[in-house]
């Protein structure tokens, strides 16, 4: 496998990823190793860092809420296996948990320096919960979730969830807070909305068509899947109706004040807003450096050219719709509406300051 990105204007010059040297150097096994692939993080140590491009490496633990084999998870996985984290000194590892909250818990607990929610779940936490939990970077800028349903009985707008059956991805996470979310914009009390846990399976739209379910909520690029796939399907898209629904890094309160912490949380971001500057320059291309870059991910997007270019278009879009300038930060306005619209719901109290559960301090161009 070749990985040759070209780097964002004005970003600084790439050190030598250690994989180009062993590429020179080693067996095709060893570069598949090297360049990316699975839950492993490449040239990872179990001394605590590994040494490349002329210094000790930084062990950084990301925590991703679903499988990482999605286009969803698209900044993380480039700047792994093209060498951006490298590059800003992290030998980053990926461990998957099982939905949000898990996550929320793990790092609150020290034990992954950072992890990346919906904005509602971090405002939910904090504003509700009072947990020490802090914003350090926004990366979607507008929602990648998606409602689907079947043309027989179409979700279409706010109203249509009225004594619907909603299928969701897990309990109590991003899909199920922003199904009530939209709800409560057409007057449904968030406790009559009606949901079940059905999972991420490629079969779950039976379950729409058979009538079991009035529909589920899925990622963007399973919505794009779907769309090309099953004739029958609509696909709804919640950020027709609220703001909320984007989202963002966390970490605890105690990491984003310790100044090593603080360090790899900007080196963290720096390198995601590079990968995401990658991907949206190779959008001309057809994303065919960026397909280099996930080849040793087993995404299913990937299987069919037109559904992934079209499912990078819109994260593209999401990532960069504040501008390049505010690629990876929160954008004050934004969150400020999140919580107007948290809050006038009653999923979080009134009359508290957002802006405490967020910093853009870490984030790139601070």
């Amino acid at each position: 496998m070749t990985c040759t990105p070209t780097r964002p204007s004005g970003a600084a010059p790439r050190r030598r990823p250690r994989w180009r040297a062993a590429l020179a150097a080693a067996s095709a096994a060893t570069l598949l190793a090297a360049c990316g692939g699975g839950d492993d993080a490449a040239g990872s140590s179990s001394s605590g860092g590994s040494e490349g491009g002329g210094g000790a490496l930084q062990d950084v633990t990301f925590l991703n809420i679903l499988p990482l084999e999605s286009l969803t998870f698209t900044p993380e996985l480039v700047a792994k296996s093209c060498g951006y984290f490298e590059d800003h000194g992290l030998n980053v590892t990926f461990e998957t948990t099982q939905g949000s909250a898990p996550a929320i818990q793990t790092v609150l607990a020290g034990g992954a320096l950072i992890t990346r929610v919906g904005d509602m779940e971090t405002m939910l936490a904090a504003g509700e919960r009072d947990a020490p939990l802090v914003n350090v970077g926004q990366i979607n800028k507008t929602g990648t979730i998606r409602f689907v349903s079947a043309k027989s009985d179409p979700l279409q707008s706010p109203q249509d969830i009225e004594g619907r059956l909603m299928g969701t991805p897990s309990e109590g996470g991003t899909s199920e807070i922003i199904l009530k979310l939209v709800a409560a914009t057409a007057g449904i009390a968030p406790d009559d909305v009606q949901t079940q846990v059905v999972g991420v399976a490629p079969g779950v739209f039976d379950l729409v068509t058979s009538g079991r379910i009035g529909g589920y909520i899925v990622s963007l690029d399973t919505s794009v899947a779907l769309a090309a796939q099953q004739p029958d399907a609509v696909v709804y898209n919640p950020s027709d109706a609220v703001r909320s629904g984007g989202q963002v890094y966390v970490t605890s309160q105690d990491q984003a004040d310790d100044p090593d912490k603080q360090e790899q949380l900007r080196n963290y971001l720096a390198a995601v807003k590079e990968a995401v500057q990658f991907v949206a320059q190779d959008q001309a291309g057809g994303y065919a450096e960026t397909k280099k870059c996930l080849a040793d991910y087993d995404i299913p997007t990937l299987k069919d050219e037109a559904v992934a270019n079209a499912a990078l278009d819109q994260y593209v879009e999401s990532w960069t719709a504040a501008g390049d300038d505010q690629i990876a930060r929160t954008v004050p306005e934004q969150w400020q509406a999140v919580y107007d619209e948290m809050s006038g719901s009653g999923f979080v109290p009134k009359g508290l300051d957002p802006a405490e559960w967020y910093t853009n301090d870490y984030a790139p161009g601070s």
